[in-house]
């Protein structure tokens, strides 16, 4: 007798032993997408065994273990339920608590309350024998039925994955049915009850799992999650890696680009499977630019990571998967330091080379020679110019925006005009504040550019009407009018247009940096013809939540 309860203590203390390791080890880091589900499967097994233990006991502790011998009924009936939360999760379902699930747990409940309400007033024996064996088969068919369905979810899921080992699909289902079933095949006349016995199993089967496989990450989610959101037809290469970067899933472009096969690389770290992509930040949110090996040789990339959500628009959940996009930025990158070196090169030997040519233009004798080459001279040294500010100008755009009263820019433009053009008539119409969300030298620059190609065109005297407003739509407005020719049909078309070709080159570089400005600015450009002379240009700012006016009028004429 004492040999036997000498045993199956020591197998109880065995399972309770392994059981609180295999949750403090998950528990300790709750960060993995499915540790929490799986914490808590693991806490009903180890509650089970905890009771298991003290129901030992019944001489020494006697109502206590007596009282843990029938609480052995709460894990017994809520662990197929956390046994399907946690296979939810692990497929690429939602691992939270919902209402469904929360119907599930009451309707598990049901036939507790209601074997304990049968013994409320005095029933015979023979009606609380029906009324518990009605109750305990209702209990018995909902386990088996959730139990099955969560075993199915994860056969299915598990047993053909390439990133599921078969062995590990072999040990969970092991784990969480050796209590039932080597409880339910051994009776207590043994020396080590079945129960008991089971509970070791699954300790030490789930010791084994959470030390060799990925039980806490989920990869069969890739074919709920992945596919779904990942668009297989992309140019781009599309990889989708899980919460430690092993590969889930990858489209035809990455396989032809890296020279792999998706269902080869299933499980290989990212920086295995990707020659080049070591140590680098998989942030949500970060976009940076990385040389990889490729079939094609070494290329640059741009890459973007962006997080998979459960459900979409729910950013307060922890991601199922990562999601990352290559796009081949090679040929754009040379394309852009050639342009910066040649860019570079002419600015430096147009400006000195012109420095030369103005200062022998003046010992030319013949007057009408020296005045062309002057003039023409100048006019280079204008353009390199305006091509120097509108790249300097352009680089500030690369930094944070910043509050911008248009209001007041304008303002300044017109002042800086009337000195450059005294004999021009500048006015501004414009509330005391209008600001946006922008780059102000940008901005600047812009207003810039167009009043003074409004004065440069316009009839004399030149007349040039700067207005600054909203739209009835909130939107803030640029108008600057003249009593010009206007900008030639052409030349409109060509600011609409984004490529500068040989054939097509008659804008001057000041008004390209508008359509530059435009662009950056995520603007829109509009022109209206003003009666028979003149030209109306439009400049429609992006609007943002900074945008605002006063209605206090400042306006200023000259």
């Amino acid at each position: 007798m004492l040999l036997s309860l000498g045993l199956s203590v020591a197998v109880d203390v065995a399972a309770v032993g392994l059981l609180a390791w295999v949750t403090w080890h998950t528990a300790k880091d709750r960060s993995p997408p499915n540790a929490v589900p799986f914490a808590l499967m693991t806490s009903s097994l180890l509650l089970w065994a905890l009771l298991s233990l003290i129901s030992e006991f019944p001489n020494a502790w006697g109502v206590g273990s007596n009282l843990a011998a029938i609480a052995q009924v709460v894990p017994v009936v809520f662990l197929p339920a956390m046994w399907l939360v946690y296979v939810l999760g692990y497929i690429g379902r939602e691992t939270g608590f919902t209402s469904l699930r929360g119907a599930l747990f009451v309707l598990l409940a049901l036939p507790l309350i209601g074997a304990a309400a049968t013994f409320e007033g005095d029933p015979t024996r023979e009606e609380i024998r029906r009324s518990l064996a009605s109750l305990v088969g209702t209990e018995l068919f909902l386990l088996f039925i959730i139990y099955v369905y969560a075993a199915f979810l994860f056969l299915r899921y598990g047993w053909n994955h390439g990133r599921v080992s078969r062995t590990q699909v072999g040990i969970q289902l092991g784990a969480i049915s050796a209590p039932y079933i080597i409880g339910g095949w051994l009776d207590g006349s043994l020396i080590i009850d079945g129960v008991t016995g089971g509970l070791l199993v699954s300790g030490v089967l789930l010791a084994v799992a959470v030390q060799r496989y990925p039980v806490l990450t989920g990869f069969p989610k890739a074919d709920y999650v992945a596919r779904s959101r990942v668009v297989e037809s992309l140019q781009e290469a599309v990889v989708v890696v899980d919460w430690e970067a092993n590969i889930l899933d990858a489209n035809v472009t990455a396989e032809g680009l890296f020279g792999w096969a998706t269902r080869d690389v299933i499980g290989t770290p990212l920086n295995v499977a990707v020659d080049g992509f070591d140590g680098i930040d998989l942030s949500a949110g970060t976009t940076e630019v990385v040389s990889l090996q490729t079939t094609k040789g070494r290329r640059q990339f741009q890459y973007t990571v962006s997080d998979v959500e459960r459900h979409a628009g729910d950013s307060d959940e922890e991601p199922v998967a990562w999601t990352i996009v290559f796009r081949d930025v090679t040929d754009q990158r040379t394309r852009e330091q050639r342009l910066s070196v040649l860019n570079r090169v002419l600015r430096h030997n147009v400006r000195n080379k012109l420095d030369v040519i103005l200062a022998h233009a003046d010992h030319v004798e013949d007057d009408t020679h020296r005045t062309v080459i002057q003039n023409s001279a100048s006019e280079l040294a204008s353009v390199s110019r305006k091509a120097r500010e509108a790249e300097a100008v352009m680089t500030d755009s690369v930094s944070a925006p910043s509050t911008v009263n248009i209001a007041a820019v304008a303002h300044e433009v017109a002042a800086t005009a009337r000195d450059d053009y005294p004999d021009s008539s500048i006015s501004v119409t414009a509330p005391e504040r209008l600001q946006l969300t922008s780059y102000r030298t940008v901005v600047r620059r812009l207003m810039t550019e167009l009043v003074e190609n409004a004065i440069v065109h316009s009839d004399d005297p030149a007349r040039v009407d700067i207005e600054v407003e909203t739209t009835t739509d909130e939107i803030p407005q640029l108008r600057i009018a003249d009593n010009g020719s206007g900008i030639p049909d052409r030349e409109r078309e060509l600011l609409t247009e984004s490529n500068e070709t040989q054939l097509e080159h008659g804008l001057g570089v000041g008004l390209w940096f508008v359509n530059w400005a435009v662009s950056q600015l995520g603007a829109e450009l509009e022109f209206q013809s003003t009666g028979t002379t003149g030209t109306t240009v439009i400049v429609r700012f992006h609007r943002n939540s900074e945008s605002m006016r006063q209605d206090s009028d400042g306006s200023h004429s000259r």
